[in-house]
């Protein structure tokens, strides 16, 4: 998945992202440490897209302190 498809999607969509990828991320490992597939691939393509997810969730999060520190200072 790209970034820009990540940053569009809602605070709610993100968190719902995250947790089914981390889920999906449990399955592919289990299913490749039991052999029962040979995608070891797609972990690393889980992993990069959790790890894009989080990026944007803690840019939001920076986003909302500095517009909260902005506002205490004036």
């Amino acid at each position: 998945m790209k970034i820009k498809e990540i940053g569009d999607m809602k605070d709610k969509e993100l968190d719902k992202f995250i947790s089914d990828q981390k889920a999906k991320l449990l399955k592919s490992s289990f299913d490749v440490a039991t052999k029962e597939t040979s995608k070891v691939r797609e972990i690393r393509i889980i992993k990069k897209d959790i790890a894009k997810a989080l990026t944007v969730k803690r840019e939001r999060e920076l986003v909302q302190e500095e517009a909260q520190k902005g506002k205490e200072t004036k």
